[in-house]
């Protein structure tokens, strides 16, 4: 609870939670370990005789060391050690967020020095410093404002953007005199430049009797949910990142500006001047400037010039999402490949629902649509050019399984199909309807996209339903009782668009598809998406008859879920969730291992690929007590857990979106089955999704996902 110290005109510091070690062997007592030596396995109990031993147990926390030299004495270590706010480096990439861009921007700066990367987060501005002062990192990239009481202890990078500071406030009381902000309670992040500005803000109002506190916690949603529970009156954000929150948030409003605009930068040691002089050069030539006109309308030469290249899109399973804390989608990807082979970085423009796509390619708002979008005539005629297609589609039935199978156009005779009225599916319908088919057309709602529809058909709300066949292989490969039907001629195509006076742009664009259209990189890229391949489970079909041995890996397990407090065997039941027992498991999104790890996050994690059976334990366990560890400890044991599993299949941010939505539906936030499941199911809803954090998520992934482990886990404990 908060129990700020009221002042006139002390900073005062407080603390709302009270942190404490996660320390109990098992989450529930119907799962206490068994302190007594287990039986001898029988030699025929279906189950595999293990073929590797135990490792020893590495440390908990990653190997470091101190070093405040300058870049020649980072070089012997050949890694850059980069600090960031955990905050910042969470959320969808969105067109505005002050960090957008800055995970790949830091790589690439590191690259550069021929360096690797290792990630350091920090949970406050404070912390950011006194690491960075310590030699414990060597490059703060965040959100952090240039002040002069910074400036006598880092070395600012040239300006990446800018901001100036303003009182965030409830929807229903705007904060815009400083009289209205008498006997107000403000809280804002430890260690941020909100901080000082209050204080001076409290020097030049002392009658004012403001309390201000501060958290360790820097998420700027943290502190809107505060307000709208009444626990503070009010907070501090930088104009860029209240407008950002804006977008998907109308529960806060924007009162009075306490500061002038002041730069936004990196920082490094101040006795670092090779350092930062290697990292101003790279900014500059990447042209990260905070005075860029965000409104471009030049061709693909400007575009070069400027070093970015930006994409227009909509956030949907096809085009743009994050998954596991990795953007990804099929879009998305093919336009990062042709941003990189020009040497650009590649900016997302996320498209708010009802916003035309084209109107914000020829605002300047982008320089191109890549969206799954199909090229037709009435669009050509509004002032943009396509590129040749790089996909065909088609229009395509779908229905349920238990339903019957609509392999053919008589087959639509006495069924219902729903779409949306506005839709190009409408007007196929009723041409097939006036061609003598008997079937009920029936009209959806318009804030009903077609995942949404495609989702509905798969849990029998609605009996079928037209979607474009690309679509529809996505959702099927996830969802079993998804029955795709007839193919609709005639075929379409999928294109890029760009403005019709921007000939450059289309011209390298055709010259990237012609290069590789139905070559490797589209095909993996296709088949990475859209095909159904069915999984090889190598042991799904073994029968388990008693706990003794429950995997081929017990004996790797056990120990680690001793280190890092898990019941062995709810390990073990999620291991057979990821990979079904098989070390050589690859997941659609390149997750690899045991414990279906990303990449990424083994790099994070220190953990070197290609994964043995060994490491691949290792990182899946490492990474499931960085999960849990996102969560606050006072929840209960049981409902940490479920939480902590569902943060690992989808992402903390997706199961605190759903966390959100939850108590907004009059829910239990708290609580996973029941309550927090059914806002992760809505979170696929664009009515939804779209004022989510992190955007789009499969709900129906996690929910099947935390149900299913559960249920296993339960399995084994009755044996």
């Amino acid at each position: 609870m908060l129990n700020p110290t009221r002042a006139n005109s002390t900073l005062t510091k407080t603390s709302w939670l009270k942190r404490f070690s996660f320390t109990c062997c098992c989450f529930l007592t119907l799962s206490a370990c068994d302190s007594t030596k287990e039986p001898t396995r029988p030699a025929n109990n279906g189950v595999l005789t293990p073929t590797v031993q135990p490792i020893a147990i590495a440390a908990k926390t990653p190997s470091s060391y101190i070093e405040q030299g300058d870049l020649t004495a980072i070089a012997t270590h050949n890694t850059l050690r980069i600090l960031v706010p955990r905050w910042e480096d969470t959320g969808l990439p969105r067109a505005g967020l002050p960090s957008h861009g800055f995970r790949e921007l830091a790589e690439g700066f590191a690259a550069s020095q021929g360096l690797s990367v290792r990630w350091i987060l920090s949970d406050n501005h404070t912390q950011l410093i006194e690491q960075l002062e310590k030699g414990e990192g060597d490059l703060i990239v965040a959100h952090l404002t240039q002040t002069p009481a910074r400036e006598t202890r880092l070395a600012f990078s040239v300006p990446i953007s800018s901001a100036h500071e303003q009182i965030i406030g409830p929807a229903e009381q705007r904060f815009s005199q400083p009289a209205h902000l008498a006997n107000k309670h403000i809280a804002v992040g430890a260690g941020s430049s909100f901080v000082a500005s209050l204080s001076h803000y409290v020097t030049q109002h002392p009658d004012l009797n403001l309390t201000i506190s501060e958290h360790p916690n820097g998420d700027p949603e943290f502190y809107v949910d505060d307000i709208q529970s009444g626990r503070i009156d009010a907070t501090v954000m930088d104009n860029n990142v209240a407008e950002s929150l804006s977008q998907l948030r109308d529960d806060f409003s924007v009162g009075l500006t306490i500061t002038p605009t002041r730069p936004i930068a990196w920082a490094v040691r101040k006795n670092n001047p090779q350092l930062l002089a290697k990292l101003n050069t790279y900014l500059t030539e990447a042209r990260i400037t905070h005075n860029r006109d965000s409104r471009f309308t030049g061709d693909f030469n400007a575009i070069k010039a400027r070093k970015t290249l930006r994409m227009i899109t909509r956030n949907s399973p096809a085009s743009y999402f994050v998954w596991r804390g990795e953007l990804m989608g099929y879009e998305y990807q093919l336009m990062k490949k042709f941003a990189e082979r020009q040497g650009l970085r590649l900016e997302v423009e996320v498209a708010p629902p009802g916003t035309s796509m084209i109107d914000m390619l020829k605002n300047g708002q982008g320089d191109v649509i890549a969206a799954s979008s199909t090229i037709t005539d009435a669009r050509e005629a509004q002032g943009i050019a396509y590129s040749r297609h790089y996909h065909l589609i088609h229009e395509q039935l779908i229905t349920h399984t238990n339903a019957p199978p609509l392999d053919s156009l008589d087959a639509l005779n006495g069924r219902t199909l729903t779409i949306r009225p506005d839709h190009a599916f409408w007007s196929t319908a009723s041409a097939l309807l006036n061609e003598g088919y008997k079937f009920t057309l029936k009209a959806a709602d318009l804030t009903q996209t077609s995942t949404d529809l495609i989702t509905a058909v798969a849990l029998g709300e609605l009996d079928a339903t037209i979607s474009d066949s690309h679509l529809v292989s996505i959702e099927h490969k996830f969802n079993e009782t998804l029955q795709p039907g007839l193919m609709l001629e005639p075929e379409r195509s999928l294109g890029w668009a760009v403005r019709d006076n921007n000939p450059e742009l289309l011209t390298a664009l055709n010259r990237y598809i012609d290069l590789h259209y139905r070559g490797t990189f589209f095909n993996v890229t296709y088949n990475k998406y859209f095909r159904n391949e069915k999984r090889i489970d190598k042991y799904q079909g073994q029968r388990l008859t008693d706990s003794s041995q429950l995997s081929p890996f017990d004996n790797l397990i056990k120990p680690l879920a001793e280190q890092y407090h898990f019941d062995w065997r709810l390990l073990v039941a999620q291991m057979y969730q990821e990979s079904k027992f098989n070390p050589q498991a690859e997941s659609f999104a390149g997750a690899l291992g045991l414990f279906q790890v990303m990449p990424r996050t083994a790099k994070e994690l220190e953990v070197p690929l290609p994964f043995t059976p060994e490491s691949g334990i290792y990182a899946g366990i490492r990474y499931l007590d960085w999960a849990r560890d996102r969560f606050e400890p006072t929840l209960p044991l049981e409902e940490r857990l479920w939480f902590t599993l569902a943060a690992y299949n989808a992402g903390f941010g997706h199961v605190n979106d759903a966390r959100r939505l939850a108590r907004q539906q009059g829910l239990d936030g708290d609580r996973w089955f029941g309550h927090v499941e059914h806002a992760m199911l809505m979170l696929s809803k664009r009515q939804f999704y779209t004022k989510a954090r992190f955007g789009y998520v499969r709900g129906t992934e996690p929910v099947n996902y935390v149900r299913q482990i559960r249920n296993r886990y339960y399995a084994y404990l009755k044996l």
